[in-house]
């Protein structure tokens, strides 16, 4: 996601019409585990609104950390656009907690941008497709948090909209020593499916590997957040290919002339493909430029930014054309279906076409 910021920024120069723009990066990740600290996101966010010239915060990664950043960013004015953070609260009132999405919004200002469409779309497409693989029960495991129960509660809604029932419910795996008792959790379910959104860590791709040796049929779905080679890397040649994931589109085979074009210089730059993080990241650098160039004059100014942000409409990039609405959201809602073949994702256009709308 950085190295697609970093990219954009590179490409022009630095410069927007009479101002200097450059990329601070902040990493809230600590620990063996390699999770976010709520207290680092805290302290990055207000270190954001704090300085002077910030102009933006792009992030966070996940849905979590930006639970944790938002109400900070926006009681400081500060535009904070979020390329991959699912959790539908952050703009909606469906499957949220609490007085959300307005928790979110000290200010009483909209100041949030998300361009993934959230999950409130991702565990549609989710349980559409174990729909389409057959699946009659499905055990849902999701991260140990507010946020991560939520998003749970809107996967067993949406299977139980394709007729597929929820086996049971439980928070993932989140250390070695809950590895044994949470793969029996699975199993004793009798599930013939797992609907994953817990973290996708090394721990999660054993508990895949573990899950695939007691119960060589059953079949495991995971969303976005599978796009992690700490995840994709450590999971075995059978747990690999038990699995599917959805992600958000475009199909990475039919990225049109700007997309094809951008992966070919991010190839040129950093060595790899940009995957779906670099994809978006470049996206929201992107906007945010853009957004300092229509400001003119008025470019060092957040609330002036922010307003060019809100306007955006019809925008040509990377990922298609798209808009964003009132609540933040953007207008990009497509969903792509991946295999993981040798701890890469490798798209499917035969299980893509099947859960498009």
């Amino acid at each position: 996601m950085v190295n697609g910021e970093r990219l954009a920024l590179a490409e022009a120069d630095g410069l927007i019409g009479p101002f200097t723009v450059s990329l601070t990066v902040l990493n809230s990740v600590q620990g063996r585990m390699r999770l976010p600290s709520e207290a680092q996101v805290a302290s990055n966010a207000r270190a954001a609104v704090l300085a002077p010239t910030s102009i933006a915060y792009i992030g966070d990664y996940d849905s979590a950390a930006t639970a944790v950043s938002l109400p900070l960013t926006n009681q400081g004015g500060i535009a904070q656009i979020s390329p991959l953070a699912g959790y539908a609260g952050f703009t909606s009132s469906a499957q949220a907690g609490l007085d959300e999405p307005q928790r979110f919004y000290p200010s009483g200002k909209k100041t949030f941008f998300r361009l993934a469409p959230s999950n409130l779309r991702e565990v549609a497409a989710q349980a559409s497709l174990q729909a389409e693989q057959g699946c009659r029960s499905s055990f849902v495991a999701f991260s140990d948090s507010a946020t991560g129960k939520r998003a749970g509660a809107a996967m067993s809604a949406a299977l139980k909209a394709e007729s597929i029932d929820t086996a049971a419910t439980a928070a993932a795996a989140s250390t070695p020593r809950d590895l044994r008792g949470v793969t029996q959790q699975i199993i004793s379910s009798g599930a013939d499916c797992l609907a994953y959104s817990g973290p996708t860590s090394v721990v999660a791709a054993q508990l895949f590997n573990r899950l695939i040796i007691a119960e060589p049929a059953l079949k495991l779905f995971v969303g976005r957040a599978a796009d992690s080679a700490p995840f994709t890397e450590n999971l075995s040649a059978r747990a690999q290919r038990a699995t599917l994931v959805t992600t958000p589109g475009p199909d990475p085979d039919r990225l049109g002339a700007a997309g094809a074009a951008f992966t070919k210089r991010y190839r040129a730059q950093f060595g790899s493909d940009p995957g779906l993080a670099g994809l978006y990241g470049y996206a929201a650098m992107t906007d945010v430029l853009a957004a300092i160039g229509r400001a003119g004059q008025s470019g060092n100014d957040r609330s002036a930014v922010l307003a060019q942000l809100r306007a955006s409409d019809n925008r040509s990039s990377v990922l298609g054309r798209y808009s964003y609405s009132g609540s933040g959201d953007s207008t990009l809602n497509a969903f792509v279906v991946s295999r993981i073949i040798g701890g890469q994702l490798v798209a499917s256009p035969q299980l893509t076409a099947a859960i498009a709308d």
